[in-house]
Parts: structure tokens; C-alpha cells; sequence
């Protein structure tokens, strides 16, 4: 793990950009808007989201009170949220597996209710023109 720490990353100058920026933010201001993510995530009902929010929010915590950490704190975030992103596709595709084969029922249901009322329409009309005929 120690030759990790040599490699020089591309991209290392914008993270210290971004954590000398982190460091001038009041604690207050940074940890309400660390929080506001989170709460509306909780309005959203969907646990997924929900986790997603928080751990979110947690990994720019960790990166507020460490900012030299930041290059160990964006792996770890990245390869989370790809777990939480894996995670939330599994539950979407098993919801939408639910709601075809609701829409499948329901289908049959309008088929149903359709030939019961072609039938229904057939009848009366058949009845109708024997009255008249009589």
C-alpha cells in the first residue's frame, strides 16, 4: 500500500484547491449544508436515496475535517457509492419486475371485462332484433 502514496495523481493540485477553499467555511454553515442533503432525502421515502444522502454527506464530512485525506477519502467514496449505485439498481430492476407483472394482470383484467361487455352488447342486440321479428 506504501507505493500508492508515491504516485503522484493528475489531478492533486485541484484537491488541495479544494481543501484550502474547505478550510476558510465556518464549521456551522459547512455542517447545516452537510445536513440539508440528507433531510430532503428523507422526504423522498426511498431508502436508497436515503443512503445515498448520508453517506454522501458523511464522505464531505470526512473531507471537511480532514482535507489532507481527501485522495484516501475519494476512493473510499467512490468504490460506497458504486456499491449504493449497484445496490439501488438491483432494487430498481426487482420493482420494475413488480409493476410488469402488475401491468400484466391488469391487462388481462381489461381483456376480461372488455369480452364480458362485447358479449353483454351482443346479446342485447340479438334479444333486441328477436322482439322484433316476433
Amino acid at each position: 500500500m506504501e507505493q500508492w502514496q508515491i504516485v503522484d495523481w493528475p489531478f492533486q493540485s485541484w484537491l488541495d484547491q479544494g481543501a484550502a477553499l474547505l478550510s476558510k467555511i465556518p464549521v456551522g454553515m459547512a455542517l447545516a449544508a452537510l445536513l440539508l442533503p440528507v433531510a430532503l432525502a428523507i422526504f423522498s421515502k426511498r431508502w436508497t436515496v436515503i443512503l445515498g444522502c448520508t453517506f454522501l454527506a458523511v464522505f464531505a464530512f470526512c473531507v471537511f475535517v480532514a482535507p489532507s485525506n481527501m485522495a484516501t477519502a475519494l476512493v473510499g467514496g467512490a468504490y460506497v457509492g458504486s456499491i449504493i449505485l449497484a445496490v439501488s439498481g438491483i432494487v430498481s430492476r426487482r420493482k420494475a419486475k413488480v409493476h410488469r407483472a402488475e401491468f400484466a394482470l391488469l391487462r388481462e383484467d381489461v381483456k376480461r371485462l372488455l369480452d364480458a361487455e362485447h358479449r353483454r352488447i351482443l346479446k342485447k342486440v340479438t334479444s333486441s332484433s328477436k322482439q322484433k321479428t316476433d
